[in-house]
């Protein structure tokens, strides 16, 4: 993957965390509806999935990977932040509801939470007609599915024949319907990756397209209104909760795939990346690092604030330091959070060990006495 492509994939993860930030911030609890609607929320998650499609396919593009490899990485880059994450949101919703009970009324289920924080832990959270968060922490519900997109193509890459098949099809009745509609959109990642790596355009039809296609996404995530797209109260709601737009959605990803694609197979030289200052480069890259925890972390730290803080909310001037105060505390967390990949991994590494040599150990023939 040439410099270019990566510092753009980088912005627009950067674009999406601190627009979903922004789409929080809407809700009725924290602002008078004085940042961006909250339609723009669910599109971008769907930028998310295409973007987590084509990095993990590059990721597992790497030589000398295998199952075990890429069951590690996934698993310790997901509960690097995931466990934190269902820590703090316990703890700050536990003070917040100490202060002000009132807020959280309507924001926190009254019953089951140790069985809800259980499922979120485990993926389960959105399997069949399960919707549910843990505490107030409503981000979780994406997590779910990309869990089972990573544990699905898994399972393709690096299993053959029968057991591919028999798996595929056992893992897709367990998850169900609706986790599996918004599947396509995180493929369509995966094949972006694949054909920009196999596929190289002229630098003026891959620049045209790059721009018809950024431009279409502007237009419809910010300008385009009608009953289909607006609609939201349905989001989240019976029978299929967060994936009842799907057929948007999967034309929404297509666009999104479409602008990546264009751009990383153009035959971009390094100088290019070069020109780009070096403030707003290493800026983009470092914000990128700590998008994962912004998005776990932000919604339980916004309700606290609204909660706990007396504010004006139809002021910017009040609300604009709060905002940055939650963005310095996820960086302090994210220092924490992403930096502790390592330890996960030795964990999970071990366990794979101590599987393997049990496994083995009950191969081994006995001894003949």
């Amino acid at each position: 993957m040439n410099k270019t492509t990566s510092l753009y994939l980088d912005f627009l993860r950067v674009i999406s965390a601190f627009g979903v930030l922004l789409v929080h911030c809407d809700l009725p609890w924290f602002s008078n509806n004085m940042f961006l609607h909250q339609e723009l929320g669910h599109k971008l998650v769907m930028v998310f999935f295409v973007l987590s499609g084509f990095l993990i396919a590059y990721s597992a593009s790497g030589s000398g990977k295998n199952l075990k490899i890429y069951t590690v990485d996934r698993f310790s880059r997901l509960y690097s932040v995931i466990i934190p994450a269902l820590i703090f949101t316990y703890a700050i919703d536990a003070l917040g509801v100490f202060f002000n009970p009132q807020h959280y009324a309507h924001e926190i289920a009254s019953d089951k939470q140790p069985i809800r924080f259980l499922m979120n832990f485990m993926f389960i959270q959105q399997i069949w007609n399960f919707c549910t968060k843990p505490s107030s922490n409503g981000v979780f519900w994406s997590i779910s599915y990309e869990f089972w997109y990573y544990f699905l193509f898994g399972i393709f890459l690096y299993l053959r024949g029968y057991k591919r098949v028999l798996l595929l099809v056992l893992v897709g009745l367990f998850i169900g319907l609706k986790i599996l509609l918004l599947a396509p959109v995180w493929i369509l990642g995966v094949i972006c990756f694949y054909y920009s790596e196999r596929i190289k355009l002229n630098s003026s039809l891959g620049t045209g397209i790059f721009i018809a296609s950024l431009i279409a996404l502007i237009y419809i995530s910010f300008f385009y209104h009608s009953a289909f797209i607006q609609n939201t109260d349905q989001l989240g709601q019976p029978p299929l909760f967060f994936s009842t737009f799907f057929l948007f959605d999967w034309c929404y990803g297509i666009l999104v795939a479409v602008n990546i694609f264009s751009l990383s197979s153009i035959k971009i030289q390094d100088g290019f990346y070069n020109k780009i200052p070096a403030y707003i480069s290493g800026s983009i890259r470092y914000l990128s690092s700590i998008t994962f925890t912004l998005y776990m972390f932000h919604l339980p730290l916004l309700l606290f604030v609204a909660a706990v803080v007396p504010y004006n909310k139809a002021d910017y001037a009040h609300m604009v330091p709060l905002i940055l105060l939650v963005l310095i505390i996820v960086a302090g967390i994210a220092s924490f959070t992403e930096k502790r990949r390592g330890f996960y991994k030795n964990i999970l590494e071990g366990i794979f060990s101590f599987a393997e040599k049990n496994s083995r150990r009950l191969k081994r023939p006995k001894e003949t006495q």
